[in-house]
């Protein structure tokens, strides 16, 4: 089988993964956010992320938040 089905999750099954670490984080927004940083496959309307895109996607948004801090605080 494909390692993007072997590895891949959706949004939901990401998000409960998350849930028991402490972190919440909606399907909705992981979705949104994989789409902004083009870090998903698709099948007509079904998304996956694989591990190496979800890591790429919460690198991008700790960089993005790192921004935004820089600007407020100078």
């Amino acid at each position: 089988m494909s390692k993007i089905f072997d590895l891949g999750r959706t949004p939901e099954e990401w998000s409960a993964k998350l849930r028991p670490r402490g972190v919440e984080l909606s399907p909705r927004t992981l979705r949104s956010k994989a789409r902004e940083h083009g870090q998903y496959f698709s099948i007509g309307r079904a998304i996956f992320i694989t591990p190496d895109q979800m890591d790429e996607i919460l690198l991008r948004e700790a960089r993005h938040a790192q921004d935004r801090s820089r600007h407020i605080t100078h």
